[in-house]
């Protein structure tokens, strides 16, 4: 179910089911960074910093859609980030009908993704507020504080 629908606050969304992603944290020295993806030119809102996610498949569960999701952007994530995984924090942004479900999962430590697909330009290991000097996908910069516990 992988196209573009409208919610009733007339919001163009990606996933008839809804979509969600996964924001990778690795604690640095106290101080956590977070992986992002920069979206190809060619995708929804290409050019952008995001999340490695996307729509939701029928049947599938948010964190088993955002770490196939991540895994298809990414590579093979590192060992101990499984479905079974239990996310650190959960934010849903509900728009009604539609939402996208972002699972903030805890890695011991940063890696190098292995492969990106189409969808990705490249990667990104951050601090929360290097984040918001890269132009950030506004649902992503909307949400970040909820997120990452900043601001």
């Amino acid at each position: 179910m992988e196209r573009f629908v409208f919610c009733s606050r007339g919001c163009e969304h990606w996933g008839a089911l809804g979509a969600a992603g996964v924001l990778l944290r690795a604690a640095a020295d106290g101080d956590p960074r977070y992986l992002l993806v920069l979206r190809h030119p060619r995708s929804h809102q290409g050019g952008t910093w995001a999340l490695p996610g996307g729509a939701l498949h029928p049947g599938e569960s948010a964190l088993a859609g955002a770490l196939r999701e991540a895994e298809e952007e990414l590579g093979p994530l590192p060992a101990g980030v499984s479905r079974e995984a239990t996310p650190a924090h959960e934010y849903v942004d509900d728009h009604g009908e539609w939402s996208y479900t972002t699972l903030v999962l805890n890695v011991v430590d940063t890696f190098e993704p292995a492969a990106a697909n189409w969808e990705t330009a490249g990667w990104r290991w951050v601090s929360a507020s290097q984040a918001l000097t890269l132009p950030l996908l506004p649902a992503l910069r909307a949400a970040w504080a909820a997120l990452t516990g900043t601001g």
